[in-house]
């Protein structure tokens, strides 16, 4: 980025951190030792300020940006709980060479900052720190190089002995609190704090209310409580109250304060108490009218304990957190509402919030929340309120209690029955018994046909209401669920284009609740459907948009599907190494083997590896039995089985097993794919004109699965070129080429890769006058390309029916040198060729077609085997070894 992108980056920083600095208390104590020493810290790097909570950092670094910016120099500071842009102007200036960014940037709360933030702050300081001016408050140390940049007097750190009050400072602060208090007074309350900014205060506090300091020493408790303790005691019941009715937000502004506490002055309240400084603080939002409030860790500790004493108390809590439900539940975040509805002690709010977001909180993956609701409704209420049956099934599937999953099914199943829904309720429950119903049919519990129509039963027009209301009125969420549900027993029936529309239907209603895992969960099985489709390019983009979208949190059975499918699409690519990461993934999952389309894919995706790692025997052992299947398989496995299993045998000389898949794929429906296969293996039987019209005629086949419909095109650009008829071969190659552009299927050119006929004519065509925009990707994937089955032994049709004038000649790939055997490859073996002739590497590059880059790669392997570090070296070694 120029220096001037990298300006304008900065000023947009600039503008959205402003105004974000917490509010000074009102009574302030102006510490000039420690503003000096944070004015010559920023004119290093890096200023760390390092301390405990309650020690005053907030306070200090308020105090001192206030100052600076009221001087007109410029500061900015970030909340580590709110970052904000910090992480993208950090990974803007990471590795700068100039001086970018000297106006301080003040971080509070660091300890807060995500991990990658603090790796990128790492970065930086590391890389460029003259680019940045930082200030971290934080009250544990950071894994950022304080010590390095110390020792180059480029870092200053402030800890808790710098931050405590010395004595001119603790009197200042106490009289501010307590102006009546004297010198012995002070000098106690300084002795028992130790300097302690929050027990300074605590203490000052109460000494006003009270007119005397207390302190029991014989009391074990941390002095802080203490003081708190006596501190609260002090306060208006109204205050008291309102922060028992808050303290369980995390963060909370004036309005929402309100809202739990039933109390219009909330907001003044935590005003006045942010600015007396009594562990509250407050935080800018953008706008001085409407700052966002945080209790200290240690004020919310001593409102929990005293909760746990006082049944009063204790029912402030409680009513806050009734109000807090619904609050949450009106605003759509119904995970905050269940977990208020929880400390609420109102069964019915509960059930409520269960029964109209559990499906949607279990497809975010909240089961233990959830299960949480559930154990905390009193014995026997499910019972009594058989509508949380479906839910209760839901959370039941996806935590592995497959019979308690089915057990409330079937209770769900009889209370729809009974009656005709006419609540939002009933309709609630008939979607969730019809979604586990969907669920046991994908295992053969019920039968597919029979789910999939009540599913669209309870989606579509009710037949017997002449006003064209729909049958069933659901949220958008338990909507989206059902859909995919749906989607998923139809891709299992073989009803791709109906799977694709729900799933479409789908998407968009969780784009509109704004359903992260939902919208992930679409994808995925879209991408499984357009897998089945050959459509494999497609596919990639729908699963890694799911794994994108979905994040950390994709639930296990949707991530799965989007890996087994970027681990097919890895290898039509010829991406052998990244197939198999996709594939460790797969096999780690969880839900691998319980999900059995999963269980067929990842059975074929380890196939495939297998035989491109010549490991054919392991190959045909992992395809020896079916999936576990709940039935018979959908067509599309047993098609993909049947080819792959097909592919295999032909390898393995074994016609039998061939002529038995044949008979697999027009058992299956799959007879056009059947009669393709047959013209692809009758060159072994048939001459080569025979084999021709019999691959032209099931090309023209309509429909026809693109995967094979391509290999079949290469198959008849090779024979035709034995014919010798060179443009019907070239306009042969075109169309093949045309078949596997628009999804990059390169694997499935690999049986033709291996002919050198192939592979010239490609070349041919691709210095002549008008080469396929694709050509040259092909040649050069095909060209590095080694072909394990091959080298193990393996022969396809073509290689069995290759004329003797086509052979290449006998080249001798194995050696004994140095007292070690070693084995060229056959890639290897053409580069020492072209070093025989004296070519350069770009001289090589051009004549085998690929980088030079790819030409070095082969060379350091080249000279690893022949134990050389130079080309004449190598030439004499491989002449002497007969290579050459």
């Amino acid at each position: 980025m120029t220096s001037q992108g990298l300006d304008r980056e900065r000023d947009a920083f600039w503008q959205s951190a402003d105004g974000k600095t917490p509010r000074p208390p009102l009574t302030l104590v102006i510490r000039e030792r420690l503003h000096s020493a944070l004015d010559l810290g920023v004119r290093s790097p890096l200023t760390m300020v390092i301390a405990p909570a309650g020690t005053g950092k907030t306070v200090l670094l308020s105090d001192w940006v206030t100052r600076r910016q009221r001087s007109g120099q410029p500061v900015v500071w970030v909340s580590g709980q709110t970052p904000g842009s910090l992480q993208g102007f950090l990974e803007q200036v990471d590795g700068a060479e100039a001086s970018l960014m000297l106006d301080p940037i003040v971080v509070d709360d660091a300890h807060l900052l995500p991990a990658s933030t603090v790796t990128a702050l790492a970065r930086v300081l590391q890389q460029s720190p003259h680019t940045v001016r930082l200030l971290l408050a934080t009250r544990y140390d950071l894994p950022v190089p304080v010590s390095e940049l110390e020792l180059r007097g480029m870092a200053l750190t402030l800890r808790s002995r710098d931050l405590r009050f010395n004595d001119a400072e603790a009197t200042e602060l106490v009289q501010a609190h307590a102006e009546h208090a004297t010198a012995d007074d002070i000098t106690l309350v300084q002795e028992k704090t130790a300097g302690w900014a929050a027990a300074l205060v605590l203490a000052a506090r109460t000494l006003q209310a009270s007119g005397d300091v207390v302190w029991p020493l014989a009391n074990q408790r941390p002095v802080l409580d203490l003081l708190l303790g006596e501190t609260l005691n002090t306060l208006d019941p109204q205050v008291l109250a309102m922060l028992l009715s808050t303290f369980g937000a995390s963060s909370l502004t004036g309005q929402l304060a309100a809202v739990l506490s039933g109390d219009a002055e909330a907001g003044s309240m935590l005003e006045d108490l942010a600015g007396s400084g009594l562990l509250v603080t407050a935080y800018a939002d953008g706008t001085a009218s409407n700052p966002h409030y945080r209790y200290h860790p240690l004020l919310v500790e001593l409102l929990r304990r005293r909760i746990a004493t006082s049944a009063e108390d204790r029912q402030l809590v409680v009513t806050a957190h009734h109000r807090s439900a619904l609050y949450y539940e009106s605003r759509g975040d119904s995970e905050t509402a269940l977990r208020s509805a929880l400390g609420a002690d109102d069964p019915e709010l509960v059930e409520r919030i269960v029964l109209g977001h559990g499906p949607a909180l279990l497809a975010a993956g909240q089961a233990e929340l959830v299960e949480a609701a559930f154990d905390a409704l009193p014995a026997g209420y499910v019972d009594e309120h058989p509508h949380l049956f479906g839910v209760r099934g839901l959370l039941r599937r996806l935590t592995g209690d497959v019979a308690g999953a089915v057990q409330d099914a079937a209770s769900a199943d009889e209370i729809v029955a009974a009656a005709a829904p006419v609540r939002p309720e009933d309709d609630a429950l008939a979607a969730d018994a019809v979604l586990l119903r969907l669920w046991e049919s994908r295992y053969g519990w019920q039968d597919v046909h029979v789910a999939i129509d009540r599913a669209r039963s309870l989606l579509t027009l009710a037949p017997e209401d002449g006003s064209g209301t729909p049958r069933a009125v659901l949220g958008p969420e338990r909507l989206a669920w059902l859909l995919i549900e749906l989607a998923a027993a139809e891709t299992w029936a073989d009803e791709l284009d109906a799977a694709l529309s729900h799933l479409d239907e789908a998407l968009v209603t969780a784009r509109m609740a704004g359903h992260r895992q939902l919208i992930a969960g679409g994808l995925a099985h879209r991408a499984v459907v357009q897998h089945a489709r050959g459509q494999v390019q497609n596919a990639a983009q729908s699963a890694q948009a799911a794994l994108d979208v979905g994040g950390a949190g994709l639930p296990p059975e949707y991530a799965v599907r989007a890996q087994v499918v970027l681990g097919f699409a890895a290898v039509s690519e010829l991406e052998l190494d990244r197939a198999g990461q996709h594939l460790e993934q797969v096999v780690a999952a969880d839900v691998a083997g319980s999900d059995t389309v999963v269980v067929g894919l990842r059975a074929m995706l380890r196939t495939v590896l297998l035989v491109e790692r010549g490991r054919l025997g392991e190959a045909l052992t992992e395809l020896t039995s079916d999936p576990v299947a709940a039935g018979p398989l959908p067509s599309y496995l047993s098609r993909d089985l049947a080819l792959l299993r097909s592919w295999l045998a032909t390898l393995l000389g074994d016609k039998s097993t061939v002529d038995t898949q044949l008979l697999v794929l027009e058992r299956t429906g799959n007879a056009i794919e059947a009669d393709l296969v047959r013209a692809m293996t009758s060159m072994v039987q048939e001459d080569l004109q025979a084999a021709l019209k019999l691959l032209d005629a099931g090309l023209d086949r309509p429909d026809i699965y693109p995967p094979l419909a391509s290999a079949a095109a290469s198959f008849r650009t090779v024979l035709l070129d034995r014919t010798g008829d060179d443009p019907a071969a070239e306009a042969a190659l075109v169309d093949t080429l045309n078949r596997v552009t628009p999804q990059r299927m390169l694997h499935v050119l690999t049986s033709a890769g291996d002919e050198p006929a192939f592979l010239d004519r490609l070349r041919r065509h691709v210095t002549g006058p008008n080469p396929h925009p694709f050509a040259a990707v092909a040649l050069e994937k095909l060209t590095d390309y080694q072909a394990g089955w091959s080298q193990a032994g393996g022969m396809t049709p073509l290689a069995r029916t290759r004329p003797d004038a086509h052979m290449p000649p006998p080249r001798r790939l194995d050696a004994v040198v140095n007292g070690a055997r070693i084995r060229l490859t056959a890639r290897e073996a053409e580069v020492l060729d072209q070093l025989a002739l004296g070519s350069s590497y770009a001289e090589v590059a051009q004549a085998l077609f690929i980088t030079e880059n790819t030409v070095k790669t082969h060379l350091i392997s080249l000279y690893r085997k022949l134990g050389v570090d130079k080309r004449s070296a190598a030439l004499r070694t491989a002449r002497t070894v007969g290579l050459l």
